[in-house]
């Protein structure tokens, strides 16, 4: 079944000129695409704006991104599930590669394998990652916190894959929950063992 391209639509119109991601996360999503689908799949992907090579540190418009998800959605359908498992598995994907990468402080410095600290540095990190949005965090519990993320309009699957991802980083198994009160507002209730 195709991606819900009216739900991209509406996620396309949310942003606002100037909207950007690091090329990393772009990289990580066309890696994800060969693994699964293979060079085929990749280039049937890689059209229009999505044909170019793409820098890590560089920053692309966070449409292009968004419109390279539902393609991955559409490609890896038959090998990773529905299209939320493929947004889930494209932000356990990006962190794990962002964590070793542009993201090494927060993940080894600040939060020194805390989720709490990691967690409240989530705007810290992210604004290195993304040029939009706010995320405000409240821990809820000694294992346990939800993540308000505002301005935000990638779907709350990625983001899900992004916090459960992170927690595996840190060797920690947990999940993450996604609450939208709008196709840009979301909380997320995260809790680890």
């Amino acid at each position: 079944m195709p991606s819900n391209k009216a739900e991209l639509a509406v996620r396309i119109a949310a942003a606002q000129p100037g909207d950007s991601v690091r090329g990393l996360f772009f990289k990580t999503v066309f890696s994800l695409i060969q693994q699964h689908a293979g060079p085929a799949a990749l280039e049937s992907v890689r059209v229009d704006a999505l044909a170019t090579n793409y820098s890590d540190l560089r920053t692309y418009p966070v449409q292009d991104f968004l419109t390279l998800m539902y393609r991955a959605a559409d490609v890896l359908e038959a090998t990773v599930g529905p299209e939320n498992a493929v947004f889930h598995a494209c932000g356990e994907t990006g962190v794990t590669r962002y964590a070793t990468g542009p993201g090494m402080l927060i993940f080894g410095i600040i939060s020194r394998g805390d989720p709490q600290k990691l967690f409240a540095g989530a705007q810290m990190g992210y604004s290195a990652a993304v040029s939009y949005g706010s995320r405000e965090y409240l821990s809820t519990g000694p294992k346990s916190g939800t993540l308000r993320v505002r301005r935000d309009m990638l779907p709350p699957a990625y983001h899900e894959g992004i916090l459960t991802g992170a927690l595996k980083v840190l060797g920690l198994k947990g999940t993450a929950r996604a609450h939208a009160h709008d196709i840009d507002r979301v909380d997320y209730d995260i809790e680890w063992g």
